[in-house]
């Protein structure tokens, strides 16, 4: 196969090259991937604080039935063994919920810089770079100029996919389970407010009472007063932070895995996908044996 004969072979290879250099350049200054992708993660960050203000207001009901029971010895020894495990687990999963938040942002900064016009120029010079190499058919600065087409349409485009990509799986199957829980949680505050209000004139009824029980002792008026109702209060307090337990912990595992493991995982496939590009473009064309004539 003679020279002429090969660059004829390669012509059309090296027209839909260029045509998909082209497109690539005119992608870098399309705004609605980085749009989509702004959205996407303005919806995450909207779900992470309201998840965040969930986790304060049971934080804030606890502190209240804490409150409440304080001047109950009885009340407040059951009730204490109960708050204390919830108060915790509160307590960490608003620090997750502190973390999905600061990752989303940082998500959000990562997309203002690739949409930033230094990246998007410098996106757009590597083609052209890339498409002047080509056209002049130079094989020995290709993979400088590839390379850093790479390099640039990663910085482009890596966290925009990041973002899609995390998105479509919160779609498919995220964002049904997220509601639920949401839905119990709300169910569990609820509650958890029901029960600190009954508890509450409970005490003050303690208080105004003081006077009149003085001469049936202070043990007997106390169980008086209190009796099963503290017991079914206290057993409805348990029912509720057992449930409340469960769906906190399963929505911290779905915050973690969307916020940060799917990032990262698609992040590094991104990066895997890149190194090969590169590596095919800068890998040195085999060359064609020569025939001879007979």
């Amino acid at each position: 196969m003679t020279v002429s004969s090969r660059q004829v072979a390669l012509s059309p290879r090296r027209t839909l090259a260029s045509l998909g250099l082209l497109v690539l350049a005119a992608l870098a200054w399309l705004p609605l991937p980085e749009a989509l992708a702004a959205s996407t993660l303005d919806a995450t960050l909207a779900s992470a604080f309201q998840s965040f203000a969930l986790a304060k207001a049971l934080n804030a009901v606890i502190s209240v039935l804490q409150s409440v029971t304080g001047d109950a010895l009885l009340v407040q020894i059951q009730f204490g063994e109960v708050l204390d495990p919830a108060n915790d687990m509160v307590e960490r999963f608003s620090w997750v919920m502190f973390a999905s938040t600061v990752s989303l942002a940082f998500q959000k900064l990562l997309l203002g810089i690739a949409g930033s016009v230094p990246v998007k120029a410098a996106l757009s010079l590597c083609c052209v770079a890339m498409l002047t190499v080509l056209q002049l058919g130079k094989p020995r600065w290709q993979g400088v100029a590839g390379r850093l087409l790479i390099i640039a349409a990663f910085l482009r485009f890596a966290v925009i996919a990041v973002a899609l990509a995390s998105a479509g799986v919160e779609t498919l199957y995220i964002t049904d389970t997220r509601e639920a829980l949401y839905s119990e949680l709300e169910q569990d505050k609820a509650v958890l407010e029901r029960i600190a209000d009954q508890t509450a004139p409970d005490d003050e009824v303690v208080a105004a009472d003081d006077a009149q029980d003085e001469d049936l002792g202070w043990w007997q008026g106390l169980k008086e007063r209190l009796g099963s109702g503290v017991k079914d209060r206290v057993q409805a307090a348990m029912d509720r932070f057992d449930a409340m337990t469960q769906s906190l912990v399963e929505l911290t595992m779905l915050f973690l895995v969307q916020t940060m493991l799917l990032p990262l995982g698609f992040l590094y496939l991104s990066y895997r996908g890149a190194r090969y590009l590169a590596a095919g473009i800068t890998q040195a064309p085999r060359q064609p044996p020569a025939l001879t004539q007979v």
